[in-house]
């Protein structure tokens, strides 16, 4: 009988997945909406379908399965659709985190009511909706400033910005734009944390063992409002007691949600009153952390222990230490708006020594929109060095040498 993986989403994030699977001598499924994903052409089976129609995907699954294949696991890594994981690994009879928790974490109103019933810090927060959205200014007088407004179950900061003084037309503006990208349709507003920020990755094995798999800095620019992370670096600059802390919250977290297995991520922020959680979901990291900059940097195999995991295996820890002990960066090159005329440079860039990865997300003859959320990054530039200079230094030769020229329509 052939067995295959089922990998939930067909993007840039899921290509070293695939490879990683494709090791386990594994035929490769794939779901997706768009049939131009990076990873159609990468897989034996390509199911089409909406990344969180769940019923379709278990419908496919019942396809495939009556042709002679047997779905071995199933994995959302880097991808906003753990709740489809979850859902079609239970009906398959495989294992993988309770949907209702991943239905839980995805919500981030229902998350932080959940927050306050187990007694940790949580924002002060208002959910808006059309329902209740004639109340907005006696909402936004009740949180007080800064405040963010954010989407309530979207990913990429969409829907997103800081406001720090009062300015109901602009706040009303990107509370509709939020509701919009919602698919719940409603977003929040809340209190707004200040401090540094960071991706902290764990994962419990099939038998419910915790680990902690690595602390990612987020490095962000608020100048304008806006919560554009504009570069990761790993491993992180915090102290070890202070990484501590928040592995240990991290796991207490998630055993008192009744995470058993799979992986638990989490943004968090470092306060004045100590570490906070921001949001948290039940799926390995996206932006190009766990995927690329993570092994580039560490070496440590975080998707192997995942794929492990979902196949109802143990994974040795060997798989979680940083064996080259190296700096990775992540940055991005930001050319003014508009439409691309030229790309300069890249594969000249590429050839520099500490260079691991350069990733282009649009092409000359596309339209790079105004920077007001995460997803309109024109690019990924991931560098390692020995340390955090030689890192920075190989970061600065390549963006003094890709050149990204635009026109303003």
């Amino acid at each position: 009988m052939e067995k295959c993986f089922w990998v939930v989403g067909g993007g840039l994030l899921q290509i070293p997945l695939i490879a990683e699977v494709r090791k386990f001598g594994f035929k490769v499924i794939v779901s997706d909406l768009s049939e131009k994903c990076s990873c159609k052409d990468l897989c034996d089976i390509f199911v089409h379908a909406d990344i969180f129609d769940i019923a379709a995907h278990i419908k496919e699954a019942k396809k495939i399965t009556k042709e002679g294949k047997k779905i071995v696991g199933v994995l959302a890594a880097g991808i906003d659709a753990p709740e489809t994981m979850a859902g079609l690994a239970k009906n398959l009879g495989l294992p993988a985190v309770d949907q209702k928790i991943a239905h839980l974490v995805h919500d981030k109103h229902e998350f932080r009511l959940k927050l306050k019933e187990l007694g940790y810090p949580y924002p002060k927060f208002v959910s808006i909706s059309t329902q209740n959205i004639d109340h907005l200014e006696e909402f936004v007088n009740e949180i007080d400033f800064p405040l963010i407004v954010k989407n309530n179950d979207s990913s990429g900061s969409r829907g997103t910005k800081i406001f720090r003084k009062k300015n109901m037309p602009e706040i009303s503006k990107m509370i509709n734009t939020a509701i919009n990208v919602s698919k719940s349709a409603s977003a929040l507003i809340e209190e707004c944390w200040e401090g540094l920020e960071q991706t902290v990755e764990t994962i419990f094995d099939v038998n419910g063992n915790f680990y902690p798999c690595f602390i990612t800095d987020r490095i962000f620019d608020r100048s304008s409002g806006y919560a554009m992370e504009i570069a990761l670096r790993q491993p992180t600059n915090l102290p070890v007691e202070t990484q501590k802390e928040m592995f240990e919250i991290a796991e207490k977290v998630a055993r008192d949600l009744g995470v058993k297995i799979g992986a638990a991520k989490y943004d968090t922020i470092l306060t004045k009153d100590g570490p906070r959680i921001i949001e948290m979901t039940v799926r390995l990291s996206g932006g190009f952390d766990c995927q690329y900059l993570v092994p580039a940097a560490t070496g440590k195999q975080v998707m192997r222990a995942a794929i492990l995991t979902a196949l109802g295996k143990t994974f040795p820890r060997e798989l979680l230490e940083d064996t080259k002990h190296r700096v990775g960066i992540s940055e991005s090159i930001w050319p003014e708006p508009g439409k691309i005329i030229r790309i300069e440079g890249v594969e000249e860039a590429k050839k520099i020594p500490g260079v691991e990865n350069i990733f282009f997300r649009y092409e000359e003859g596309e339209t790079i929109e105004p920077y007001v959320d995460c997803t309109k990054r024109v690019c990924f530039i991931i560098v390692t060095g020995k340390n955090e200079e030689e890192a920075r230094n190989t970061m600065k030769k390549v963006k003094e040498i890709i050149k990204i020229r635009t026109k303003k329509q």
